[in-house]
């Protein structure tokens, strides 16, 4: 929502309590309008305790797992049933409904969806003037194919204007979307002219129309051209000069006729709201591209020397986004440059300013350091390809767009705390640079998570004859044992460790950790075991039965088979993470269209704002201060190669190894105990002799 329209309406009293007022008349129409089969419960009505004994709040923590993983049929089940508990408090309970409304809808179960919405609205009125409620409310009707309600629905929000501005265009832009789907293109128009007439201000107009041309950017050919045809050509009349604008850019010509192409050319560039002053929104991804409708953006990636390969794989991916995009009508101009030439830095500065975004360097800080010293950094919104800025500040000065150390830290933390309940840890890392630096963010992450560091050990990566010494002081094994079957060792005091080393390496350590008896241990890497895992073969997972480590890849997700699908097309060969970063940062810079005059702010707010871009990779979001955050995928080895984590799987394999072992250790002691019982028996016997 802009601010200049949230202001607005702070400061009217009387529209603020017309606004309470209509909520709750709608939020009673709602839950009366053909929803027969769903009963609001009375404020005072308790909800009915669900049987069992597992604690309330460990419920809600396996919900909220279910549903970040995006398990949503699980997550459906499990709020579920959270939502019958007495002792949720309010704002527990709202979240759970929410919650059940999205994981509903996205297990298809669309009524459950439409019965969780209802509730929604009737436990507390004020979510009705919400976005997210309603979008997900009225893709809810469509699924179910109840035009009827749909009808209801539209007309209020038509005719209540105490509904936040922006909350209406963008609804009337999907039911706009839904007539198009239907094949009745004159309502499409016509919705979209009302809501534009009621606009309170020129900031809202341009709001809606910029809101508009992002979503017309989205249809096909057909649907535009379809649309076109309807579309009357007066010039300065909106949605329709919008529309036929778009058809003229696509190059859809043959669509329109003369006296439409005419008026195209009499009025070629400006929106409607021309007095109408820039405003920020909530929708920062309806900003059209850079001017004449093309987004042009810039590469920086090595194409010669020892990191060729991955530049060009890059490369491949970025050319896959820009003919996907091509195919949708959306252009892309792309300039690559080698960052292996010396004059790389002054052939970036010679770009127009119109080349505002740039992706890369790759995996290089001094690179990215250097362009923060000739004022690059000023000039372009940056898309580093690295784990870490260094000392460049992301969000101000430049853009993280590749995992970083954090990212891995905290799915690794993710599963070991919340989903094994494992919260005592260990690290065992190389005495090197990068060891001792994915140490220093696990401990750190660890311990903003609550978990506690029981022990942590260094060794020098390439001593491997030192290396069980390090394992078995990390173990706190007493000096001088001798491996004796009859007699295990106790139990470590920690049930995870972190081994930030490559696959190689981490094979040959893993075996020490079994000789001191650590089979029930979860062992914990980085995204380098991930890589390694994807180049073995026959891998050898003996030691990893319990393993886990982060990755960004994975060719089985709805985005990695699509960007399969583009690579086959084009015949560019097989998918991997390298083609995915480019794949996913060219479609992530049409998005932004950013131009000359961009500002880190305007950036920010952009980025924060991004919805349903199709990630091949794992999904990156970005919080208001343009600070990137990736949703990694968890891998475990496998011996040909490696597969998603299974939570309950793992659980099950910890604790089968954990009761062994405890088993052995009974036993130890009861022969132990039976030894010396007879030891003392033999002497009282020899002095009753």
């Amino acid at each position: 929502m802009t601010k200049a329209i949230i202001s607005r309406h702070r400061g009217k009293r009387p529209a603020a309590l017309r606004l309470a007022a209509f909520l709750l008349v709608l939020a009673t129409m709602l839950a009366c309008a053909g929803c027969t089969t769903l009963t609001l419960p009375e404020a005072s009505q308790k909800p009915v305790e669900v049987l069992g004994d597992q604690p309330t709040q460990e419920l809600a923590a396996e919900a909220e797992g279910y549903w970040k993983t995006g398990n949503y049929p699980l997550a459906e089940l499990l709020y579920s049933r959270l939502l019958a508990r007495a002792d949720l408090d309010r704002d527990e309970r709202l979240t759970a409904m929410d919650r059940l409304a999205e994981s509903s809808f996205k297990a298809r179960h669309f009524h459950q969806a439409k019965q969780a919405l209802d509730r929604r609205a009737g436990t507390d009125s004020s979510v009705l003037g919400t976005w997210a409620w309603h979008e997900l409310y009225i893709r809810t009707l469509a699924a179910l194919n109840r035009q009827d309600l749909l009808d209801i629905h539209q007309t209020w929000m038509l005719a209540h204007t105490e509904l936040p501005f922006p909350v209406r265009a963008q609804a009337m832009i999907l039911f706009s979307e839904l007539a198009i789907k239907s094949g009745d293109n004159a309502r499409s128009l016509d919705l979209l002219a009302q809501v534009h007439r009621q606009a309170p201000d020129d900031a809202s107009r341009l709001l809606l129309e910029r809101l508009y041309a992002s979503a017309l950017l989205e249809l096909t050919e057909e649907q535009l051209s379809a649309l076109a045809r309807t579309a009357s050509p007066a010039p300065k009349v909106f949605p329709q000069a919008l529309v036929l604008r778009e058809a003229a850019r696509r190059g859809a010509r043959s669509s329109l006729g003369p006296a439409a192409l005419a008026a195209l050319q009499r009025r070629p560039g400006p929106l409607f709201a021309q007095n109408a002053t820039r405003v920020q929104t909530d929708q920062p991804q309806a900003f059209l591209p850079a001017r004449g409708g093309v987004a042009r953006m810039a590469l920086v990636l090595p194409l010669t020397g020892r990191f060729a390969a991955t530049g060009q794989k890059v490369l491949r991916g970025a050319s896959a986004a820009q003919k996907r995009l091509a195919a949708q009508g959306r252009a892309v101009e792309l300039t690559v440059i080698n960052a292996e030439t010396a004059d790389w830095r002054e052939q970036l500065a010679a770009l127009p300013a119109s080349v505002a975004t740039v992706g890369g360097p790759l995996l290089n800080v001094e690179a990215l350091r250097s362009l923060s010293a000739d004022g690059s950094l000023t000039r372009r919104a940056v898309f580093a390809f690295q784990p870490d800025l260094g000392t460049i500040q992301e969000g101000a000065q430049a853009w993280r767009f590749y995992p970083s150390f954090q990212d891995q830290a905290r799915a690794l933390i993710e599963l070991t705390a919340n989903q094994l309940d494992i919260h005592s840890v260990a690290i065992l890392a190389p005495k090197n640079r990068y060891g001792q630096r994915m140490a220093e963010v696990f401990q750190a992450e660890a311990k903003a998570k609550g978990l506690r560091l029981a022990a942590s050990e260094t060794y020098p990566p390439d001593d491997h004859p030192r290396w069980l010494q390090s394992v078995s002081h990390l173990l706190k094994i007493p000096d001088g044992f001798r491996h004796n079957k009859s007699m295990p060792l106790p139990m470590p005091d920690f049930g995870a460790v972190f081994m930030p080393e490559d696959w190689g390496q981490a094979e040959l350590l893993a075996s020490n950790f079994h000789f001191f008896e650590g089979q029930h241990l979860l062992f914990l890497g980085t995204d380098l075991w991930s890589v390694g895992l994807d180049n073995a073969q026959d891998v050898d997972d003996t030691y990893f039965q319990q393993a886990a480590c982060p990755g960004a890849w994975w060719p089985e997700t709805n985005g990695g088979r699509a960007l399969q699908a583009v690579m086959d097309e084009e015949h560019m060969g097989q998918a991997d993470f390298w083609t995915a970063l480019g794949f996913d940062f060219v479609r992530l810079g049409a998005r932004l269209g950013l131009g000359e005059g961009w500002t880190p702010a305007e950036v920010n707010a952009r980025l924060a704002g991004l919805k349903d871009l199709d990630y091949s990779m794992a999904p990156v979001v970005w919080n208001a201060q343009g600070q990137a955050r990736q949703n990694l995928y968890l891998f475990t080895p496998r011996k040909d190669g490696k597969a998603l984590v299974d939570p309950d799987t793992m659980r099950a394999s910890i604790q089968k190894s954990k009761d062994r072992r405890e088993r052995r250790l009974s036993m130890s002691r009861e022969i132990q105990k039976n030894k010396k019982a007879g030891a003392s028996g033999s002497l009282t016997q020899d002095v009753k002799d």
